[in-house]
């Protein structure tokens, strides 16, 4: 980082080393760009990233979102992706309880899935019990291929590529504004300042308006989010993912004989140094006790509170996309993720860096060529009713 403006730019500057803003370096780096990683805190993930389940399947009732979703499974689940080899997912299976009436929506919803993913799914009724989950009366999506991963292990991974293609992260270091300075963005830290001819401000629940001179056209607000982990699962293998979308709770295994369970915590404005709600914590457990039926006599070991980004729509039912204006030219917002950041996270990423990269399409560079055009980016505002936490 540099005092003097006339200095030359990189291609692209990321603000926040989350679980989305390193899959953007990677994907960006690898193209060829010059991308330069700012992140206020000196450890990985120390965000909502570090917080968060890892959920990872490729269903969602939105169509927008579950062809994300598809196509990040495929990643997660293909080891040449990742450095040495190893695919980060644990695949314990995914589990997805909606209501009867809901069936031939999920029925339906199969075809297409396995497609896009390349991964198994299939439908249960008239069942007590799948994975090791009860149905409680409900209808199950079984995606046998998916599960879960370490968001703070794939947020490494990520950063690790994005360095070894070239880019430099730049730690400890809080990100104070950002201006318009002609042909590119001046990004003023408490360290000094970078330019670059894009930036892309992936800050979570903090929000793009945590960063002076933005105003994004798609706001997002914190949603508090609070998850326990809970020991004495019975021995045996472990039981897939659960998300029951007619209340929102959902679990995972975590580690030997420990659960971790969760339901919506809807506190808007939430800090994410909140402290734990002892009332919604009882009421997770009791709720998950229709799923998890060992659980009475299993005892609480944590609970967590954090918090989300969440997108704030007049409009519940219009597309949002993956990033929005901000004021500043050459300044681009990423979403929030309703909670589902991790499940979409390796495919977000890479459009995200194409659309970005793309509008250097007249011109080279700084380490290569821009790519083609990307395919239209955009979400629904219809989120996960799940969120996150730290594994």
């Amino acid at each position: 980082m540099s005092g003097h403006a006339a200095d030359a730019a990189v291609d692209l500057v990321v603000v926040g080393a989350g679980i989305v803003g390193a899959a953007v370096a990677a994907h960006a780096a690898e193209r060829g760009a010059d991308v330069v990683v700012l992140d206020r805190s000196t450890v990985v993930a120390a965000g909502a990233t570090g917080r968060s389940g890892g959920m990872v399947r490729a269903y969602d009732p939105d169509p927008a979102t579950a062809e994300l979703a598809a196509a990040s499974l495929a990643a997660y689940r293909d080891p040449a992706r990742w450095p040495g080899g190893t695919s980060p997912l644990r695949s314990v299976g995914a589990v997805t309880v909606v209501d009867p009436a809901h069936e031939d929506a999920l029925r339906a919803a199969v075809p297409q899935l396995r497609e896009r993913s390349g991964a198994a799914a299939h439908v249960v009724s008239g069942r007590d019990e799948v994975a090791g989950l009860r149905l409680a009366g409900g209808v199950a999506l079984v995606e046998p291929d998916a599960g879960w991963v370490d968001p703070v292990e794939v947020t490494t991974l990520w950063l690790r590529r994005a360095v070894a293609a070239g880019a430099r992260v730049r730690r400890g270091v809080r990100v104070v504004g950002v201006e318009d300075v002609g042909d590119r963005a001046r990004v003023r830290t408490d360290g000094g300042h970078v330019l670059a001819r894009d930036v892309v401000l992936a800050v979570g629940p903090w929000g793009p308006r945590s960063v002076e001179g933005v105003r994004t056209s798609a706001p997002v607000r914190a949603r508090s989010i609070q998850v326990s982990v809970v020991d004495g699962r019975p021995p045996g293998p472990d039981h897939a993912t659960l998300l029951d979308l007619r209340t929102g709770v959902y679990a995972r295994p975590y580690g030997p004989g420990r659960t971790l369970i969760g339901m919506p915590h809807v506190v808007w404005d939430s800090a994410v140094d909140a402290p734990p709600d002892p009332d919604h914590a009882r009421a997770t457990f009791a709720a998950l006790t229709a799923h998890l039926p060992w659980l009475p006599t299993a005892h609480v070991t944590t609970t967590v509170r954090s918090a989300d980004a969440y997108v704030v729509a007049a409009d519940a039912d219009a597309p949002v996309a993956l990033l929005s204006a901000t004021g500043v030219p050459r300044v681009h917002a990423v979403r929030g993720w309703d909670g589902g950041g991790v499940k979409v996270a390796p495919e977000a990423g890479r459009r995200i860096a194409d659309a970005v990269l793309a509008g250097h399409a007249a011109g080279p560079l700084r380490r290569g060529a821009a790519p083609a055009a990307a395919a239209p980016v955009t979400t629904s505002t219809q989120g996960e009713p799940w969120l996150t936490f730290t594994t």
